[in-house]
């Protein structure tokens, strides 16, 4: 087991520096094209799961979203063209994972949501997960519908607008939601701090050890 979490440290290490690196050669017009909005508040007594609708994972399963219920996960809407802030969020993401003790992170899921009904097929999504090295059961990418990609944005407190070219602006939010899917804790911007996120995740997993003595 030690072998093999050395192994995911190392794959999910190389492909932050992946990520970083990519994002890091586009230039500064790109980011002036983008408009980033503030996140909305959120009841945080609203759980993700009482969402009902389909999505499409980059593995090709058909799930609900209350497929993930039982676990703590760091959740983030991106979409796959994105040049900006996605990369980086998704970074954020693996940062926060990389952050958690050895002993925790068998307990927590990334899942990661486009806005993108159109470009970001299942297959589209694979292709990404595949470039980033983020294809290990640890990483879920979802596709979904217009519908449902709005629903969870607005349990989420995320803002998103799709733009003429066919690209979107949208907030920069990374979510630790419980384990009944419920927002605890939101990391707001770019490669921000991520101690608090890391917290609510342990102080979760230890709770939820707890209940199940």
């Amino acid at each position: 087991m030690k072998n093999l979490m050395l192994a995911l440290s190392v794959v999910l290490f190389s492909s932050g520096v992946a990520i970083a690196q990519d994002h890091s050669q586009h230039n500064h017009h790109d980011h002036m094209n983008h408009t980033t909005f503030k996140a909305e508040p959120v009841n945080k007594e609203h759980s993700i799961y009482h969402l009902d609708g389909e999505w499409q994972a980059h593995t090709g399963e058909s799930l609900t979203l209350a497929n993930f219920q039982g676990q703590p996960i760091v959740i983030s809407m991106i979409y796959g063209s994105c040049t900006t802030a996605c990369p980086v969020l998704v970074n954020d993401a693996r940062r926060i994972f990389e952050a958690l003790p050895d002993a925790y992170k068998g307990e927590v899921k990334l899942v990661m949501v486009s806005f993108d009904q159109d470009r970001d097929t299942p297959a589209a999504l694979a292709e990404y997960a595949a470039k980033y090295n983020l294809g290990d059961d640890v990483w879920t990418f979802l596709h979904g519908d217009d519908n449902n990609i709005r629903a969870l944005a607005t349990l989420l407190g995320v803002r998103y607008r799709k733009r003429a070219d066919g690209d979107f602006d949208h907030s920069n939010l990374v979510t630790v939601l419980d384990v009944h899917g419920r927002v605890v804790e939101r990391v707001e911007g770019l490669n921000r701090p991520v101690e608090e996120a890391v917290n609510a995740l342990v102080k979760i997993i230890d709770e939820n050890h707890l209940l199940h003595r």
